[in-house]
């Protein structure tokens, strides 16, 4: 009986270190700088300093205000269709944990997507659907468990699809993908979104409070 107890906690470190592995790979085919890699700050100062991509829009944190960046790419295209625009997003944003006793935590972390623009009506659709599946299946066996959810019309028209991916142990996905339509446009989009919690400088892996005693170890690039 020790014996397999011993063998399953020395196959839960394996699992998240491939895992690991394969979430580098998607970073690197997918966005065009690194968070992980390097201090923060500086990967922030490689995206606006980068004479391939377009800001057009930046709000700097304030008391009352979150971080935004939002802009665009000239050529960059990691995708596996022709994109109209490549569009980057990195935003500030507020999650809630909830531990076991049903108290709840409040922290803030980053939002960092990469949108691939497909054409306005079916053809785009049926495009970013096609991408969406093709990801889902590429890398899905990379991660411990994933989750799909979907948005549906008044009629029950599917307008949306979202993978949520895992590690093990955590309770909050660090990669999702999704496909739907631009809100207020009529073009399509598959996006990309890492989840980010920013410690000293360093991303990381958003932990709760319970999974930051259990999991004190920091997610950083293999790179």
């Amino acid at each position: 009986m020790k014996k397999i107890i011993f063998l399953v906690f020395i196959a839960l470190p394996n699992q998240f270190a491939f895992c690991q592995s394969s979430f580098d790979k998607i970073i690197k085919s997918y966005y065009r700088v690194n968070p992980y890699d390097r201090k923060f700050s500086t990967a922030l100062n490689n995206i606006l300093s980068d004479t391939g991509f377009v800001k057009t829009d930046l709000l700097k944190r304030t008391d009352s205000t979150f971080f935004f960046l939002s802009g665009y790419y000239k050529r960059f295209n990691p995708f596996d269709f022709k994109t109209s625009r490549t569009e980057l997003r990195l935003a500030e944003t507020e999650i809630v944990y909830t531990d076991k006793d049903s108290l709840q935590t409040i922290d803030t972390i980053i939002i960092f997507q990469v949108l691939a623009i497909a054409e306005n009506g079916e053809e785009g659709k049926a495009t970013v659907q096609k991408e969406f599946a093709r990801f889902h299946r590429r890398y899905v066996r990379d991660f411990w468990r994933h989750e799909y959810k979907e948005g549906k019309s008044i009629n029950e028209e599917i307008t949306a699809g979202v993978y949520n991916y895992f590690f093990y142990g955590y309770q909050v996905s660090p990669l999702s993908i999704a496909w739907g339509k631009m809100p207020g446009e009529g073009r399509y989009t598959f996006t990309i979104s890492l989840r980010i919690k920013v410690k000293d400088n360093f991303a990381s892996q958003p932990k709760s409070p319970e999974e930051q005693k259990h999991f004190p170890q920091t997610f950083r690039s293999e790179f």
